[in-house]
């Protein structure tokens, strides 16, 4: 009688397999929290750096009284300049001076709507220009005051979007007083709420 030969399958050790696999993962995870603990730390994107403390006070003004403080500041930066401008509230905010149309002076009255930026700095937006009866467009008086006036250096004028933006907050470069717009009402007799501010020491 012929016998058949049987093949013996070899058994897997899994105990053996399964302590190989948990000290890889052990190995893995050790390894990937020590590059992390080494790396740079990620600092957010919208993190800032701390601004610098101040005393806050609210001060409520008028037209007059804002036509009084846009004179000193205008003022004083036009000092010994021969090119003179004004800056004044009524119904709009006007900036009035004098261009150069086709080799004479003629002077001109810049009309604009102020809007309040969640910064604390005001935007005006030029709406109308008068300059008697030549066509004269808003972009060519603003390019003509950006190139020839001596703005002050926290007033920046944009001639493509015909603005000009007063960065109240940048006056004294947080070093000294400076300002921050808080409401604007250009009716009646004005009421313009701005938040003064003092630097502590």
């Amino acid at each position: 009688m012929q016998r058949h030969s049987q093949t013996k399958t070899p058994t897997r050790n899994w105990w053996k397999w399964g302590f190989i696999a948990l000290v890889a993962v052990i190995l893995v995870t050790f390894i990937t929290m020590g590059v992390k603990a080494l790396g740079p730390a990620n600092v957010p994107a919208t993190a800032k750096a701390p601004a610098t403390e101040t005393t806050n006070i609210n001060v409520t003004l008028n037209k007059k009284q804002v036509n009084a403080l846009a004179d000193y500041y205008v003022n004083k930066s036009l000092k010994n300049e021969p090119l003179k401008y004004r800056f004044q509230v009524s119904d709009h905010a006007m900036l009035t001076g004098s261009t150069k149309v086709l080799g004479a002076n003629v002077n001109f009255v810049l009309l604009f709507k102020p809007t309040v930026l969640s910064s604390g700095d005001v935007r005006l937006k030029a709406q109308k220009l008068s300059i008697g009866s030549l066509p004269v467009p808003v972009s060519f008086v603003m390019s003509y005051i950006a190139k020839n006036y001596p703005l002050p250096k926290w007033v920046a004028m944009n001639v493509k979007e015909q603005t000009m933006t007063l960065h109240l907050t940048a006056i004294g470069n947080g070093k000294k007083l400076s300002y921050a717009a808080k409401k604007i009402d250009m009716t009646g007799a004005g009421k313009f709420v701005f938040q003064t501010r003092i630097p502590k020491n």
